[in-house]
């Protein structure tokens, strides 16, 4: 394990950012892989593969708020060496996570039918979304146990076996996806269907795997001496996850919010929308593993009272999301269109899927500084400031603006979107100085703009002598 008090901080967070992104590449393979092979298909089953994901997202958001609420908590008794209050927070954990599951599936088998048609979906895809969400949902206990006992390792520092197993378990959703949508080696072909069917399949993998690791690092103990309270814990827990929960809901309700907006335009927008969104979840796995990394960092040694360490970790968070942003950005105005060909051969759905990216990647930057920072926030045990930045972008920005941009028609959509991105960047800035200001941290006086160009100075003399 990774001993995250110690380690140089930038190698720390490298040495834990690409094994995170490694495993998010797999976890993220799980709906590409879906979008490639239901493509296949259809246009229409396409679109209908893309409204479902709104509600799969829903329910992954929710239980990584979850977890890493959890994962803050035992980051922090990690860093103060109090085991016996890992081990009965993991217990707690879990039990709150199956009751949670258990509620989510019962909404979403019971309202299935009027949550998609006020979405905007027709009765031509409709059917589609029922035969794929249906069984996906009945798996999702395999999926959120996982996600949570993952959290828990990588707070730990435990972060590459989590992702091995991740990576393993994206191997076998391909397998799978192949042999049961179109029927191959002996297997009836399932259709959409054996798109869940393999993805859920790949879970059980998932969480058996994540269970033995929790074991193996002697986590999951069934004899706990603990003062603490299984009370106690569950308040603690939710007091941390409720706004860490709310902050990665928002997103996906956003996501609900922008696919009626394109439902009222074209399903192929949709389908489209969707797309896009598999493909910018795989090119920004780099930002999202250094978000993911830096919470736990932060919140071990913030229990372990290692403040320069912090700071270290801010300034390297800030730095690698915009490099990344614009990394991304230029990939995809390169090679957006074939990239897309892969998926679909509709016209209408290339075109689309083209100028949501020509639009959308030039506020990668400032996307990639509001998911630093709300993470940031979420390990130094501020979860409100976080929940308050994400809801500033969603209520003041995206939903006005996508709103406005819709008169002027699916690009319009898009533009708004870019704007909101760019604008919850330069606000997280804001609050993040204003935090600065508060603790009395150097960090507040840093010219941001003199350290990039410091940054490029370096660069170009590397490159050019």
């Amino acid at each position: 394990m990774a001993d995250l008090l110690n380690i140089p901080t930038n190698k720390a967070l490298v040495s834990m950012s690409v094994p995170i992104s490694l495993g998010m590449l797999s976890t993220f393979l799980f709906q590409v892989i879906d979008t490639y092979f239901v493509g296949q298909i259809g246009a229409d089953a396409l679109a209908a593969l893309s409204f479902a994901s709104t509600v799969y997202f829903m329910a992954v958001g929710l239980f990584i708020g979850f977890s890493v609420g959890v994962s803050i908590i035992i980051g922090t008794a990690y860093g103060e060496e109090d085991h016996a209050k890992i081990h009965k927070t993991i217990w707690v954990a879990i039990a709150l996570s199956s009751l949670l599951t258990v509620g989510l599936i019962t909404i979403i088998i019971i309202y299935i039918d009027p949550i998609f048609r006020l979405l905007g979906a027709s009765s031509d895809i409709l059917p589609y979304i029922k035969e794929y969400l249906v069984p996906l949902s009945l798996g999702l206990p395999l999926l959120t146990i996982g996600i949570l006992c993952g959290g828990v390792l990588r707070s730990t520092g435990n972060v590459t076996k989590p992702e091995i197993v991740m990576a393993i378990a994206g191997i076998i959703n391909l397998v799978l996806d192949y042999a049961f949508i179109f029927g191959k080696w002996g297997f009836p072909e399932y259709g959409i269907k054996g798109a869940a069917y393999a993805t859920v399949s790949s879970w059980v993998f998932i969480i058996i795997g994540m269970l033995i690791l929790l074991m193996q690092d002697r986590l999951l103990k069934l004899k706990i001496n603990s003062n603490s309270s299984s009370l106690e814990i569950s308040r603690d827990i939710f007091k941390l996850s409720a706004p860490t929960i709310v902050t990665q809901v928002i997103g996906p309700v956003t996501l609900i919010y922008l696919t009626y907006l394109l439902a009222q335009q074209s399903s192929m927008a949709v389908a489209a929308f969707g797309v896009a969104g598999r493909i910018e979840m795989l090119l920004m796995i780099g930002i999202l593993g250094v978000s993911t990394a830096i919470t736990p960092f932060i919140a071990q040694n913030s229990g372990a009272k290692q403040v320069q360490r912090i700071e270290e970790a801010i300034a390297f968070g800030g730095k690698s999301s915009s490099y990344l942003g614009i990394l991304v950005a230029i990939l995809l105005f390169l090679f957006i269109k074939p990239i897309a060909g892969l998926f679909s051969d509709n016209q209408d759905i290339l075109n689309y899927t083209a100028y949501y990216f020509y639009i959308v990647s030039l506020s990668y930057v400032s996307y990639g500084l509001y998911l630093i920072t709300t993470s940031i926030f979420n390990g130094l045990q501020l979860p409100v400031n976080s929940l308050k930045i994400t809801l500033i972008k969603s209520l003041a920005f995206t939903i006005p603006l996508t709103f406005i941009g819709s008169f002027w028609g699916i690009e319009g959509i898009f533009i708004g979107l870019s704007l909101s991105n760019i604008l919850a960047g330069i606000y997280a800035g804001y609050e993040m100085r204003k935090e600065f200001r508060r603790v009395n941290s150097p960090l507040a006086d840093v010219n941001v703009f003199q350290e990039y160009m410091n940054d490029f100075k370096r660069f170009y003399k590397y490159i050019f002598g």
